[in-house]
């Protein structure tokens, strides 16, 4: 009995799918119960070197690998146009907050409490954020890890190569 090579493809196929649904349930097993009661997440720097700078609190996963559901806390003022290479839903805790599209900063509205926004990832989703109070507390959840990508001011001249070394 001779196998087709339609046989042979769709036993390979399926075997390749289900070594990757097997790769990926492993990686998206079921997370463990979570409770963090108000006033009890810990707080610390993204940036050690800036400890007045924006504030982490993770509250389920693993900010290096996702998914992750922390808090931020901005201190007052812009961050740079930036992205994120996974996607992300946010919700404004406290403060009131600005985010906006390159382009569309004169557009954004003031974001109080209870404001929220899904963002795309990657370098095709660049965005801005501000706090505009005293300090802002937002509710992050993003499937991917997370990362802070600045977008390179499109004003600024290219950065100079130096010479290769004979």
């Amino acid at each position: 009995m001779r196998i087709g090579w339609k046989t042979s493809v769709t036993v390979v196929a399926a075997f390749a799918f289900g070594i990757a649904s097997g790769v990926t349930f492993a990686k998206t097993a079921k997370p463990e119960y979570v409770l963090t009661p108000a006033g009890t997440a810990k707080f610390a720097p993204v940036d050690p070197k800036n400890p007045a700078g924006l504030q982490m609190a993770v509250l389920s996963g693993d900010p290096k690998t996702g998914p992750v559901a922390f808090l931020l806390k901005l201190p007052k003022g812009p961050a740079p146009i930036h992205w994120h290479s996974s996607d992300y839903y946010a919700w404004t805790v406290e403060g009131k907050t600005k985010h906006w599209l390159p382009g569309k900063e004169a557009d954004a509205k003031e974001n109080p409490p209870g404001t929220f926004w899904f963002q795309p990832g990657g370098a095709t989703g660049p965005h801005g954020d501000e706090c505009l109070s005293d300090s802002c507390t937002i509710y992050i959840m993003m499937p991917g890890k997370f990362d802070f990508t600045p977008v390179a001011d499109p004003k600024a001249p290219p950065a100079k190569t130096p010479p290769a070394k004979k």
